[in-house]
């Protein structure tokens, strides 16, 4: 009942992290096609999925605002939004089209994506608990079952348009589950926030940092993985989907999990110890001979990168003021979530020049560099009075 009652409770911003999950596991899926379909190489596409953080970036800088302004209608709006353009990728034929909606997509689902998170910290506070990693589950539960669905529907030959329209129709059904919110602020909240006084930037860099990392673990794996499996090892057209299926649901297996193990181990050793999983996984997919190593692996860079996002940032909340809790959950997303749009990027632009192995290497490097971002992170939180982190 516990889970069911944690559900229900933000159940607004969960229907808005799933609808993220459905579509970029969809995405995910049919990357291998939109590529070819959009005439561009490795480095192209990387150069081209920047458009994305642009989107993204622009977006995120606006949430506070937007949220201020408009109040709690704004997450529904923005999945709407999202749902609107949802089915761009599959009207790709050239590097124009491919630009323009990895631009508006990347704006609309990075305000969606924050304005649920916000709103989560907003629940966690009003209710003492946890609820980062169960609403994270969602998404990558969300995403391994869109990414598996797809590769099947690829490898059965339905058309990319009949299978956009399908999601564009599921995500339209999560709107109407996001709408009906009510402030969950306290009136010394809604006084502090507009006041102009938001987060320190350096409070906020070594969470901003864990975040900028593990998103381009967690966006590299996706968007490569697929392409990796089936270019590298060879193997049939719509099998690849099934690396970044599997790596979606571990990370949600995970996630549900780490909803108690936060209560067992702490943030900071649970982060740790996933660090660990996370570089086994991403080693193992660099090096891999065959495909059931290389799902193997994108297993284990699941479950080593999944509850590093929802605990950091239930780390990152608890290092600032209650009237700054926005403001520092935007700035660390702001600056972190550019290695959702970054990390393919680079994946493309070392795959180009040594190959998607090397590409892969790098992710491990990646997961590696979070551990003294941790300390530092952890640091702050022991500076903390404990009547504010709980505020």
């Amino acid at each position: 009942m516990g889970i069911a009652r944690d559900l229900y409770i933000s159940r607004r911003p969960v229907a808005g992290l799933a609808a993220i999950g459905i579509f970029w596991g969809s995405f995910a899926a049919w990357l291998p096609e939109i590529k070819t379909r959009a005439g561009v190489s490795d480095a192209e596409f990387g150069v081209l999925m920047m458009l994305s953080a642009v989107g993204g970036m622009s977006a995120m800088m606006a949430a506070p605002w937007l949220r201020r302004r408009i109040g709690p209608t704004i997450l529904p709006l923005s999945g709407l939004i999202f749902a609107i353009v949802a089915s761009s990728p599959a009207l790709v034929h050239g590097r124009t089209g491919l630009a323009a909606a990895l631009l508006v997509i990347g704006a609309s689902m990075s305000l969606c994506d924050i304005l649920s998170n916000i709103r989560i910290s907003d629940i966690e506070a009003r209710e003492g608990r946890s609820l980062m990693n169960l609403n994270h589950a969602i998404y990558s539960l969300a995403l391994a079952a869109s990414a598996a669905i797809m590769g099947i529907f690829r490898a059965v030959g339905v058309p990319h348009a009949l299978a956009a329209g399908l999601i564009v129709l599921v995500i339209l059904g999560l709107v109407i589950v996001m709408r009906g919110a009510r402030p969950l602020r306290d009136t010394a909240e809604r006084e502090a926030e507009p006041s102009g006084i938001g987060a320190p930037w350096l409070i906020v860099l070594p969470g901003a940092a864990i975040l900028w990392l593990s998103f381009v673990v967690e966006n590299g794996v996706e968007s490569w993985g697929a392409i990796h499996i089936e270019r590298t090892l060879e193997v049939a057209g719509g099998l690849g989907s099934f690396g970044p299926a599997m790596f979606g649901l571990a990370m949600g297996l995970a996630r549900l999990a780490g909803q108690g193990l936060t209560q067992t181990l702490g943030e900071v050793r649970l982060i740790a110890f996933s660090v660990c999983m996370a570089a086994i996984g991403t080693v193992a997919l660099a090096l891999a001979p065959v495909i059931g190593i290389a799902i193997f692996g994108a297993a284990a860079a699941g479950l080593g990168v999944a509850v590093v996002v929802p605990t950091a940032n239930s780390l990152i909340a608890r290092t600032v003021p209650a009237g700054q809790r926005a403001s520092a959950i935007a700035r660390a997303w702001m600056m972190g979530f550019t290695g959702f749009f970054i990390g393919p990027p680079l994946m493309g632009l070392i795959s180009e020049a040594a190959g998607l192995r090397a590409a892969f290497g790098l992710l491990a490097c990646a997961v590696v560099l979070m551990l003294p971002c941790l300390w530092l992170l952890a640091r702050r939180l022991r500076g903390r009075p404990a009547t504010a982190q709980r505020a």
